[in-house]
């Protein structure tokens, strides 16, 4: 009782120690934040008792305010003073030793994290570096350092600089498969955005630069190769990247399981909707019995299907595939279903990825809108038209619960391209200009908006040139392109035919898609030109030619000043397979032009083109190539607005070796031509070389000059042909096509000009 006693007696007194009491409360450190901002943290009140508990409970309400990065509460006398540590206040971001990425970029990644005003923390500018290294990773720089320097300033403020080692991109050294049996690395490497690292790559360098995005988009490339040639169960089960001991290169390493080929048994179309009967579309089902197994086919099917029953007032229904695989006898039955959906309409589109181009870029390809029905289709369509248009990697779209049961939300998350610029370079060889070459640029997401720059410049012996194109494919967010090409050239043919022509000229132009297959393009080009004939003796241009070298038709009627203003229209039907490099289908054209409405120059001109894709085997293409022509010439026509073949075309002839000549072998052009071309193409290599052998037979012929009947002129309507081979190289290092042609004519008149061999930098 008496122990008891002494410790509670101990106790009261600890308490009245302990506890205590001032006459002012200082503040001590507040340069930026008010006072009172600090005042209504406070506990302990002047005159009052307070204790530890209410220093402890003062300090946590003052750091949770976020303005100090350190806060002492002592007592000096009958004064408790609260200093308060201010944290440091961020005055300028900046960026150094940054090439491969800009200021706005980096500031983009710091997204006002660290903007100036705000303050200082080291959390932040820890988590700001590591996400400039990860975007340095997905730019291809693996070694990039960034390092944070902090530069103190008057007034409690810092500056922030970024010191950046960018270092070299990582390039991949060698790609590598593991478990594939039925195709050969190259094979796989051809369906790849990622490539080696090769000398002959020069002209493509981000090609081979390792990014772990890309890695990410070729399995799925491999993976849709694999199931698109009948394997099904195709899978890579795993990647790596193990960097070269140099640290400039990676080795890329893919296993994978291919599984078992599997053939088509049947295809079927059945409805689980009312009022739609499956025989309505199933002659849509082009996959057959016996066929590879090929889900991009079955989902082309699945698409066309929905397609048409979206068209027939049906927005809320849907088709899915149900595939019954019989793993003993290998083969897949494919069950196309029309199922309905639950009524949904679109609340609002959100678009995710796009750091560069515009949302309104985006949004245009949808053809649904808030408030319509949530139609599967246009959804479809819209994914498939972004991942056409060549600016996005990757396209996702996921379908997000919206404000009520029957409102969505569409999320579209895009993955951009590293880049959409390029640039080409090139020569050319040919009897007309001699040898010369190109230089060349286009950018075809121009600052976002969607547009197309292009310029070049061509030079050659007795040739120059340059022009500049801009075209938006969304003229005005319609349904429509437009743009304008501006150029101008010179030809310096003194020592051929003793002429100088120059040309300008400016082309707008509208394109349109009248149907899923057909275009409509319509153009208007006006041009000035001038052809001026050249002294020997005196060594000098005159705009007229001296009556006395008037002898043939050139002479009289080429020179001079004219100005002409032609309107076109080409009509295209395309049932290609493959934009690029069709190899089945067939393609039809037809051109229809007059010039007239400004001008010296009047003409009606009309051609009609047809091509035919077959495929022979697996790797060779059969192709027939026909084309057509007529003008009907009314006043101040050249031989540049005639007909005249040869070179690319009717191989094994001069350019402008067939056709028309005058007394002295020029050739004036014909007002009639036709050409058939037949011809087997074979690959030589993998297909991102793009190597082809091209076997050939040409037949045409070029003639009919009315306006000059009673002329000294050889002409004639007979048969040219000729056979041969050649080499096309699509993706040469030079960045553009080339071709390499060994044409030997077998049928000829006596005024043609043969050519065996012909190196062509441009098609």
């Amino acid at each position: 009782m008496k122990k008891l006693l002494v410790s509670c007696c101990f106790l009261a007194l600890f308490s009245e120690l302990s506890a205590d009491v001032v006459t002012k409360i200082v503040f001590k450190g507040l340069d930026r934040v008010e006072k009172e901002v600090v005042e209504d943290c406070v506990t302990i009140k002047p005159g009052k008792e307070y204790n530890e508990q209410d220093i402890d409970a003062t300090i946590k309400a003052i750091f949770a305010k976020g303005f100090f990065s350190d806060v002492k509460i002592s007592k000096v006398g009958d004064v408790l003073v609260i200093k308060c540590i201010e944290k440091q206040m961020i005055d300028q971001v900046a960026f150094e030793g940054n090439s491969a990425s800009s200021d706005d970029t980096l500031k983009n990644v710091v997204n006002n994290r660290l903007s100036s005003g705000r303050l200082f923390s080291t959390y932040v500018v820890k988590d700001v570096v590591s996400d400039m290294q990860m975007m340095y990773r997905a730019l291809g720089y693996c070694s990039a350092v960034v390092v944070p320097k902090i530069i103190k300033r008057p007034g409690n403020k810092v500056d922030i600089v970024f010191e950046i080692d960018e270092g070299s991109k990582t390039t991949v050294k060698k790609i590598i498969f593991i478990g594939n049996k039925n195709f050969s690395d190259d094979d796989l490497k051809d369906v790849m955005t990622t490539k080696e690292e090769k000398l002959w790559r020069f002209w493509d360098y981000d090609s081979h630069v390792y990014r772990e995005d890309k890695i990410d988009v070729d399995v799925d490339a491999i993976t849709s190769f694999y199931k698109n040639n009948g394997y099904p169960f195709f899978m890579v089960t795993s990647t790596s990247a193990e960097m070269d001991p140099d640290k400039t290169s990676y080795y890329c390493t893919f296993t994978m399981d291919e599984g078992d080929k599997y053939t088509i048994s049947s295809a079927s179309l059945e409805s689980e909707v009312k009022n739609i009967n499956p025989a309505d579309f199933v002659e849509l089902i082009q996959i057959q019995k016996d066929d590879i197994y090929n889900e991009e086919k079955i989902t082309k099917d699945r698409n066309e299907i929905r397609k048409e029953v979206s068209l027939q007032d049906h927005p809320f229904v849907d088709v899915i595939v149900n595939t019954d695989y019989d793993k003993k006898n290998k083969t897949a039955a494919i069950k196309y279903v029309i199922v309905e959906r639950p009524k949904a309409f679109l609340e609002r589109i959100e678009i995710v990825g796009n750091t560069r181009t515009l949302d309104n870029v985006i949004r245009r390809e949808f053809s649904i809108h808030e408030g319509d029905a949530l139609n599967v289709y246009k959804i479809q369509s819209a994914v498939e038209r972004l991942k056409g248009i060549g600016y996005f990697d990757d396209v996702e779209l996921t379908e997000l619960d919206g404000s009520a049961d029957d409102k969505k939300v569409l999320l579209v998350n895009v993955k951009e391209k590293e880049s959409t610029a390029q640039f080409k370079f090139g020569f050319n060889l040919n009897d007309a200009d001699g040898f010369g070459g190109m230089i060349g640029f286009s950018e075809n997401n121009l600052m976002g908006t969607g547009r197309t720059l292009s310029a070049e410049a061509l030079w050659m012996q007795r040739y120059y040139g340059a022009k500049i194109n801009l075209y938006d494919p969304r003229f005005m967010d319609q349904n429509f392109g437009a743009g304008v090409t501006i150029g101008a050239s010179s030809y310096d043919r003194k020592k051929v035919d003793q002429s100088i022509t120059r040309s300008i000229f400016i082309t707008p132009y509208v394109r349109y898609a009248i149907s899923d297959h057909v275009y409509h393009i319509i153009r208007y080009t006006l041009s000035r030109n001038q052809r001026r004939w050249w002294s020997k003796d005196n060594n000098r241009a005159f705009d007229t030619v001296p009556d006395s070298v008037k002898d043939t038709v050139l002479m009289r009627d080429e020179y001079g000043k004219y100005t002409s203003g032609e309107i076109g229209s080409t009509l295209i039907y395309d049932r290609t397979d493959n934009e690029f490099n069709p190899r089945d289908g067939y393609e039809l054209s037809m051109t229809n032009s007059y010039a007239g409405i400004i001008g010296n120059v009047q003409y009606f001109k009309n051609e009609l083109g047809a091509k035919y894709y077959h495929p022979i085997t697996e790797k060779v293409t059969f192709i027939i190539d026909a084309n057509i022509g007529h003008i009907h010439e009314i006043k101040g026509t050249r031989s540049a607005h005639r007909f005249a073949l040869g070179g690319d075309i009717l191989r094994g002839f001069e350019s402008g070796g067939v056709g028309p000549k005058d007394a002295k072998d020029n050739s004036i052009g014909g007002n009639k031509y036709w050409t058939v071309s037949f011809l087997a193409k074979v690959p030589l290599s993998t297909k991102e070389m793009g190597i082809n052998g091209v076997v050939f037979v040409d037949f045409g012929s070029a003639w009919g000059v009315k306006k000059y009947s009673k002329e000294n002129i050889r002409d004639s309507s007979g048969i040219r042909a000729s056979t041969g081979v050649a080499i096309e190289w699509a993706k040469s290092p030079l960045g553009m096509p080339m071709s390499f042609i060994f044409g030997f004519p077998f049928k000829k008149k006596s005024f043609d000009e043969k050519q065996t061999f012909t190196l062509s930098g441009f098609m």
